[in-house]
């Protein structure tokens, strides 16, 4: 990847939903660590195309979450008159973890269960929030991956949570924003 976006805290992201994918800005690493998907109002950004996402952030002047980051003047600034190297980034395949069972060996699902918490706290979105909370279908997952419980008690609810979740994700995104 493009030493400007790791130089900056700020990366593109791949999001792969279950009937389109995309691509975002993440990142932010605020004060209090938190990180966020690029904002367009109360949802958040993917656009068909890097290109696409790298044309909007030059022309952004909109006030949001991420460009109050420290890294986002010189994000900006680095993407004049260039296209970035974004082979190597990060994909988030929501699409895979809509199917999850508790068969389910591929990988990605911690990755998803925090870009759902992120992006849950990010927009006050109850749903997501919720199924990340103490007792939370989702956080049940997330123990026995971390390995603070031993199993999911009731996989059924899980495997409903994900495509709940996955559901809520397609309806918050807002494709290809024009500024």
């Amino acid at each position: 990847m493009d030493d400007l976006f790791q130089d900056n805290m700020l990366w593109p992201v791949r999001v792969v939903l279950t009937k389109r994918a995309g691509w975002s800005l993440w990142g932010g690493n605020t004060p209090d660590a938190r990180d966020f998907l690029l904002p367009v109002g109360a949802r958040y950004a993917l656009f068909d195309t890097a290109e696409g996402l790298c044309e909007f952030l030059r022309r952004d002047r909109t006030s949001h979450v991420l460009a109050d980051t420290f890294g986002w003047e010189g994000l900006r600034h680095g993407l004049r008159g260039r296209m970035p190297d974004v082979l190597d980034v990060a994909e988030f395949r929501f699409d895979r973890f809509a199917g999850w069972s508790p068969r389910y060996e591929g990988g990605g699902l911690v990755d998803c269960l925090d870009l759902i918490r992120d992006i849950g706290d990010q927009f006050g979105d109850d749903l997501l929030i919720g199924f990340g909370r103490r007792g939370g279908a989702l956080r049940q997952l997330y123990d026995v991956l971390w390995g603070e419980a031993e199993r999911v008690v009731k996989p059924e609810r899980v495997a409903k949570a994900a495509q709940q979740a996955v559901a809520r994700l397609e309806v918050l995104a807002k494709w290809n924003p024009r500024n």
